[in-house]
């Protein structure tokens, strides 16, 4: 479904049932469906009937795709990863983030990726218990545009050898807690960073808030270049999470 296609069938919408729904920013459409933990509730039942679920598309102005339900799916927007509440806890201390900053803390994802990243949660993650072996990480870039994707946080990391290391990327989706870890949406960020490098690994990770503790760390099972294009889910390789002392506005 292209932009002009989610535009007219939001105008439809108002018209068929006298409601004010703006048609102005149709690329929002399914970061605005997946917010929260109603997308599934949300999604029209006629289409998850026949079985059919939806992929965000960027780029080439697509907004989304509908796709079939995979054998074993029951709903259209599963949350797979939800925080385990028995995985291993570390805690991280937050008296390095200054006080005036704390008072500005929000919700959003730039800041629960603002916080992680002068916190060095991820680092810590990779140092205490992460799958994948890491000798350095260093935080490279927030935020990152792509034509096909957005990609929260960017990491380059060093593996093997210390005196002849390799070269890992690792990406960063960060979430609301209220929002649930989306695969497609990491595969994307996968198959963009090796798009965008020439490294032959690529190790995902997602980042989620718990409410007045801090963050679950999924990280999943680390994609090489010749498996990224047939990618199309995740495998779970380790998880963590990461009680910030003392806690943080906003997370």
């Amino acid at each position: 479904m292209s932009l002009e296609d989610v535009a007219q069938a939001i105008r439809e919408c108002n018209e068929a049932h006298g409601t004010n729904l703006s048609d102005r920013n149709p690329a929002n459409f399914m970061k605005d469906l997946m917010r929260g933990a109603n997308a599934s509730a949300n999604w029209p039942a006629s289409v998850a009937a026949r079985r059919y679920t939806a992929y965000q598309r960027t780029g080439d102005g697509d907004v989304f795709e509908f796709v079939p339900f995979r054998d074993d799916q029951t709903e259209p927007f599963p949350d797979a990863f939800k925080t385990r509440e028995d995985a291993p806890r570390y805690p991280v201390q937050s008296i390095s983030l200054p006080l005036v900053t704390k008072t500005l803390g929000r919700s959003d994802e730039t800041w629960l990726v603002q916080t992680a990243i002068n916190l060095r949660v991820v680092e810590t993650h990779f140092a205490v218990a992460a799958a994948f072996p890491l000798i350095e990480l260093s935080h490279l870039q927030m935020g990152i545009k792509l034509r096909q994707t957005e990609i929260d946080a960017l990491f380059l990391g060093k593996t093997g050898d210390i005196d002849d290391p390799e070269s890992v990327i690792v990406t960063c989706e960060a979430k609301h807690y209220k929002d649930p870890i989306i695969p497609t949406q990491i595969i994307n960020q996968v198959q963009a960073a090796f798009t965008e490098t020439d490294v032959s690994t690529v190790v995902p990770i997602g980042l989620r808030a718990i409410r007045n503790v801090g963050f679950y760390v999924t990280e999943f099972e680390a994609v090489r270049r010749e498996d990224a294009s047939a990618l199309d889910q995740l495998s779970l390789a380790a998880d963590a999470i990461y009680e910030l002392r003392p806690p943080v506005k906003g997370i």
